[in-house]
């Protein structure tokens, strides 16, 4: 006889006893603010702040002064709203002009979003929806990316009609320009580089994918969520790295992600488009009178996020940035003679602001750092120790975080 499964495989009962939360439920009477805010400080009283020289594992960080003064003032507005905020339009396009100006695209229109999750999706709805109308709407259509690819596309895979195509990455850890380009073909929907794995930094060769693909009509969205405040400013700085914006012949579209290293708060996306036929391939009509179409996922949308932005690129500028992308390549310089120094491997020579160590048992490494109050990451799929450069560490930090992975290493079996 066969014997019934103890749990089913698809549970439609209340979640077990333990796995609720204490004291969540919704009392009946208000309590005292002051009661409430010293919940709060116990509720995230493990939380780690940005400036305490204990995150290593993180591509954002504390927002720049000026863009948490507007964000707090903006809570309320609603990018959705145009007729109740008139000023958010202006600022969506201004902080697109601005945006397109760093990505070498006078003239691309764009959208906000709440992050490079939605500004990756929009931009494959839009060149699934052009492909749909070349092609017309038999099968999935398919979408070239690299392992390195961010997993959001893994998400986007599973709610568009697309086939996911992945190519493995070279010795550097960007995706095989060999392999890739052959399979390219004219009914190809779309090809996808990244301008900073999230995992290693590395940076695709945009200008041979995007030439090869123009030249057979194939559109190329450059997923620059990492690195798109770093590419363009570090090539300022003389740094050998390729253009990755929308003056590289064949790029379509570019993801930015603002909240990285932008300085914007979370949440702060935004997508770029070359062709304007792409982002009216967006919208979604509104069903209010006055109220302005639609053209991101989102419907209720963060209208302080967006002026914050505004604030953050206008404060800043081109050389505010230059001047900090300056000081994060000296940091990872310092970072990695003292891993060498120390004896750990660098694999491969880091092209941004991840620094990857090769290691027998980087579980452990992370699992003693984490005793010691540091957090640090491990890229799963790599099998990396992985450590990230921002603008919340100074040099003392580094050494003691090098100090710690030294003295955890000695105590490897």
């Amino acid at each position: 006889m066969t014997t019934p499964p103890t749990s089913s495989p698809c549970p439609t009962g209340p979640r077990p006893a333990e796995a609720r939360t204490s004291g969540a439920a919704l009392p009946e009477q208000g309590l005292p603010a002051d009661r409430v805010l010293a919940d709060l400080a116990e509720l995230c009283a493990d939380d780690h702040d940005y400036d305490d020289g204990t995150v290593f594992n993180s591509i954002c960080s504390t927002p720049l002064p000026i863009a948490e003064r507007v964000f707090a003032a903006h809570q309320h507005a609603n990018l959705g709203d145009n007729r109740i905020f008139p000023s958010l339009a202006r600022a969506e396009a201004e902080v697109t002009a601005m945006l397109a100006e760093l990505m070498d695209g006078p003239g691309a229109s764009g959208v906000a979003t709440s992050g490079g999750t939605e500004a990756n999706l929009l931009a494959v709805l839009a060149a699934l929806r052009r492909h749909q109308r070349c092609f017309g709407t038999g099968g999935p259509a398919r979408i070239l990316l690299g392992d390195s690819a961010h997993f959001s596309f893994d998400k986007i895979a599973a709610l568009l009609p697309v086939e996911v195509v992945r190519v493995p990455s070279d010795e550097r850890l960007r995706v095989d320009t060999a392999r890739l380009l052959p399979l390219i073909t004219p009914d190809t929907a779309l090809v996808v580089a990244t301008a900073g794995s999230s995992e290693s930094g590395a940076v695709d060769d945009v200008p041979a994918i995007a030439g090869h693909a123009a030249a057979l009509g194939v559109p190329v969205h450059v997923d620059a969520a990492t690195g798109g405040f770093l590419v363009p400013l570090a090539r300022d700085l003389g740094e050998p790295l390729p253009a990755i914006g929308l003056s590289v012949p064949g790029v379509t579209s570019v993801t930015l992600d603002p909240h990285k290293y932008g300085g914007a708060p979370i949440p702060a996306g935004h997508v770029l488009f070359r062709d304007e036929e792409d982002p009216a391939a967006l919208r979604t009509a509104s069903h209010y009178r006055g109220t302005f179409d639609h053209h991101a996922l989102l419907g209720t949308r963060p209208g302080g996020a967006l002026l914050a932005t505004w604030a953050a690129l206008r404060a800043q500028g081109r050389g505010g940035y230059r001047v900090a992308v300056a000081g994060l390549w000296e940091r990872r310089e310092l970072l990695v003679r003292l891993l060498t120094e120390a004896g750990f491997e660098i694999a491969p020579r880091p092209e941004l602001t991840v620094v990857t160590v090769r290691h027998p048992a980087p579980e452990k490494l992370v699992d003693e750092l984490e005793r010691q109050g540091l957090i640090a990451s491990v890229a799963r799929r790599l099998g990396l120790l992985r450590l990230v450069v921002h603008w919340h560490q100074d040099d003392r930090q580094l050494r003691r975080l090098v100090q710690a992975l030294a003295e955890a290493d000695g105590g490897r079996p």
